[in-house]
């Protein structure tokens, strides 16, 4: 477990988390590295990496499962609506941009 030297820290460790996509496995990946004192600050800060990690995921049902991954239930109010948000905003900031597949991301 690592000792926390600072909030970009901190962030690093959730941005490296939300790349496991599905939140079980993020929480996990949290528990493991971040002290306890910590956890409730980097289950809130998590929220903001996984709308990405979750688009950047191959398919359409890929990215479903990790979404569906998501508790309608826990300690960050309205996290999976603000994670299936992120998701839809960014998908049509990349389809602006020109980025995303045709699947239909």
């Amino acid at each position: 477990m690592a000792k926390i030297h600072s909030f970009s820290h901190l962030h690093k460790i959730c941005e490296s988390a939300a790349k496991k996509t599905h939140y079980p496995l993020v929480l996990k990946e949290l528990k493991r590295q971040v002290p306890k004192d910590w956890l409730p600050i980097a289950e809130s800060t998590v929220m903001f990496f996984l709308p990405r990690a979750i688009l950047d995921l191959e398919t359409k049902q890929d990215r479903r499962a990790a979404l569906d991954s998501i508790p309608k239930n826990t300690p960050v109010t309205n996290l999976r609506q603000f994670v299936e948000d992120g998701i839809t905003f960014l998908w049509e900031k990349d389809r602006e941009l020109g980025k995303g597949s045709s699947e239909g991301r």
